[in-house]
């Protein structure tokens, strides 16, 4: 029993003694405390804080809110078209009130981002990222409701203006605890088309497709694989990715002044069954005509096509210089090699030019930049081609 009362009477006193050395080991604040000044309101706070009347009729409507605790999203980014904006597009608040449920919520899933990008973020970057919005189809192409089509929205900076999409908007950012909202000038519009849609409805474009059409079918009698003209079309096997199309005027600078031409150009070698190389990488074989169209899509094709998104718009390549000779994919042993952009890009006073890395062929403008499909971007050649 004494015992226990001198371990109890040691343990209070052990007790007391560490109170005290805590005590007397706090040292009292110097200076003062540094207020907060970050933003202050939730994202749906900003919202309501808005004059933005159509906007937040369309997110009453479809209960937005509903769908965004849906998607368990902590933070997010809205852009949000202005009344004038709205207006503009022919969209009133009634028309949002006779608008169905679906195509009002298939507005604003589209102008919905599924992460937070802050200003800070796009204001530290050269060029655009690409980030997903919240609109996704099945009901295209080889598209299913397991495997969904997903929309991108391309964001960035350039020259203190907002750029979508490659195109520019005045910056108007309002940032909130766990989200920003970016005001817009206009209505975003999804794209509707693929590459393949353009190209078909354009008299401009006839060497092209037939060039694509003839590598297509040596392939498929050589090996049965390739197609580079399925990589036009949106589908599961290829990410969006950027095109530099040549149109007919550009096939007759480098010197195919007929479809003719084309044909001897794609016969002058035999294409061999793929192989591997040196290194132990699996590489494809191509026809000469294709060889030298390669880099005009960034040496995708359709044995090869993208693994992920790669949409280079006009502001990345003013912005962003590691794009040149930037490594796409590092390759694998027994599998594909390593894949870079081998393309140069510089600008001559408002024209962007570009180059293939290596080749012989000077600079060449870009006629038309930035047109925006389902399965990535396009932008136009008029002047020769990037490899003869």
């Amino acid at each position: 029993m004494k015992f226990r009362k001198i371990i109890y009477t040691l343990a209070l006193v052990a007790t007391c003694w560490t109170a005290c050395t805590q005590k007397d080991a706090q040292v009292a604040p110097i200076g003062k405390p540094i207020d907060y000044v970050g933003p202050a309101k939730t994202i749906r706070q900003l919202l309501d804080s808005t004059n933005c009347t159509i906007y937040k009729a369309a997110w009453k409507k479809i209960n937005m809110d509903s769908i965004i605790s849906a998607q368990v999203l902590q933070a997010y980014t809205l852009l949000v078209p202005t009344d004038a904006a709205f207006n503009n597009a022919g969209i009133t608040l009634d028309k949002i009130a006779s608008m169905s449920v679906e195509d009002v919520d298939t507005l604003l899933l589209f102008h919905t981002l599924n992460t937070w990008v802050p200003a800070a973020t796009i204001k530290g970057i050269s060029g655009s990222m690409s980030v997903k919005s919240l609109l996704t189809r099945g009901d295209f192409s080889d598209y299913n409701s397991w495997t969904t089509y997903t929309y991108f929205q391309y964001i960035g900076v350039h020259n203190n203006q907002l750029m979508l999409n490659g195109k520019a908007h005045p910056y108007k950012a309002l940032e909130g605890t766990n989200g920003t909202i970016y005001l817009l000038d206009e209505v975003q519009k999804k794209a509707e088309t693929d590459m393949i849609d353009y190209l078909q409805s354009s008299p401009d474009f006839t060497f092209l497709l037939e060039a694509c059409r003839i590598n297509d079918s040596i392939y498929q009698q050589t090996w049965g694989q390739q197609g580079f003209l399925k990589l036009l079309t949106t589908s599961t096997r290829c990410s969006p990715f950027t095109f530099f199309a040549p149109t007919n005027r550009a096939f007759q600078k480098a010197g195919f002044n007929t479809i003719d031409d084309l044909r001897q150009r794609a016969l002058l070698y035999e294409v061999d069954w793929p192989n591997y190389d040196d290194k132990g990488y699996y590489r494809y074989t191509y026809t000469s005509l294709d060889t030298m169209l390669l880099a005009h899509h960034l040496d995708y094709t359709g044995a090869e096509p993208a693994n992920y998104n790669m949409v280079i718009f006009s502001n990345d390549m003013q912005d962003n210089p590691s794009l040149s000779n930037f490594m796409i994919t590092p390759g694998r042993q027994s599998g594909e090699p390593p894949k870079y952009i081998r393309l140069n890009f510089s600008k001559t006073g408002n024209t962007i030019m570009v180059k293939e890395i290596g080749s012989t062929v000077g600079a060449l403008p870009l006629k038309t930049t930035d047109l925006v499909f389902r399965n990535g971007v396009m932008h136009i050649i008029d002047d020769g081609l990037l490899h003869q």
